[in-house]
């Protein structure tokens, strides 16, 4: 479910509500941009940048591929879906932008990642956020979410995605999430159902924690690094931290893709330019503690954040990072949706 401010947003781009002609507008995750990126490339340029947010993947390719929708500038999205996306007409190519000087600063990898519809942004890990004021006992373990102890009863939240909701359960079990074994799937899907009486929600944590009026009930959540930050913000305090697993994680990577149909392209790939600037890539990353695709952005951080464990990881955890494959299968990515919204109806009939 999208927050009501975000539902009434994205209702205006529905039924054709027109922004100014100096308005940049961005469809992404909530906390991805810190504010004071966007103050700095208002003032540089002297156009407003309006972000429109989504909490779930679904909702983002949704507005995509619906003809509809024409005053997207900016989409923040994966990998996979840019290059499914992209084959269809609907980013400008990367190798058409204008004033990319400082694209040279991109990791390579992930600029690989991204081409050859989007360019890359931002990159984390998937892992568990917990409340140090509610939790006693530091996860350091997915079997501290999957095999929850007492105290965290009735107050795990989880994410719907048909990756990401099954991927701990496959990691402890030093299985693959990325596989399409249908016997593993639904063996994980059996685990799982286990698991629903200990899950406060499925909402993103984040949603969660801006929407619903008994929020202060979540205490521990499968997350993306970096929400400790947002989560933070939104309970007004510094109460949530972030972990990645010992068994290891999944490894994400955000690309920035420009609509084809944007009638401020020019505006769009200025954008993307400056906030690429090291400097501001530095600053924007060290803000929200989310890792920066602009490799040249690490040196000029401050200690703090680069010795973080939220932000930096050790090698032993970098080797231990599994990719998301962008080649699932058709029949698989149909049975792991069957699964997830199977095991999201079992638990709001509970």
């Amino acid at each position: 479910m999208l927050k009501p401010t975000y539902a009434l947003c994205l209702a205006a781009f529905f039924i054709g509500a027109n922004c100014t002609a100096q308005t940049l507008n961005i469809l992404t995750w909530q906390g991805e941009f810190a504010d004071e990126t966007i103050s700095q490339w208002e003032e540089h340029s002297g156009v407003r940048v309006k972000q429109i947010f989504f909490d779930q993947e679904e909702v983002r390719n949704t507005i995509l591929l619906s003809s509809e929708i024409s005053d997207i500038d900016i989409v923040n999205i994966d990998p996979s879906t840019a290059d499914y996306v992209g084959q269809r007409d609907i980013f400008v190519p990367v190798e058409q932008y204008q004033n990319t000087a400082n694209f040279r600063y991109f990791d390579p990898h992930l600029a690989q990642s991204c081409a050859p519809y989007a360019t890359p942004y931002l990159w984390g890990t998937l892992g568990i956020v917990y409340r140090k004021d509610r939790v006693s006992n530091v996860p350091s373990s997915w079997r501290d979410i999957l095999e929850p102890n007492e105290e965290v009863i009735g107050h795990i939240g989880w994410v719907e995605n048909y990756v990401d909701t099954l991927a701990p359960a496959f990691i402890l079990r030093n299985q693959s999430p990325n596989t399409d074994n249908e016997d593993l799937l639904k063996e994980t899907f059996e685990q799982l159902k286990d698991l629903l009486p200990n899950i406060l929600t499925f909402e993103y944590a984040i949603s969660y924690l801006g929407e619903y009026p008994n929020s202060d009930d979540l205490y521990m959540a499968l997350a993306y690094s970096g929400d400790q930050k947002e989560l933070n913000t939104l309970s007004n305090s510094e109460q949530w931290e972030y972990v990645v697993p010992n068994e290891g994680s999944m490894v994400w990577t955000d690309c920035l893709a420009i609509l084809r149909q944007s009638e401020k392209q020019d505006l769009a790939m200025d954008f993307i330019n400056f906030i690429n600037t090291p400097e501001v890539a530095a600053a924007n990353s060290e803000a929200i503690l989310i890792p920066s695709s602009n490799a040249a952005a690490a040196a000029l951080q401050s200690e703090a954040v680069r010795n973080n464990p939220a932000f930096t990881l050790s090698e032993e955890q970098l080797e231990k990072l599994i990719h998301y494959d962008a080649e699932f299968s058709v029949r698989n990515i149909l049975l792991r949706d069957r699964i997830t919204s199977t095991l999201v109806e079992l638990h709001e009939s509970q």
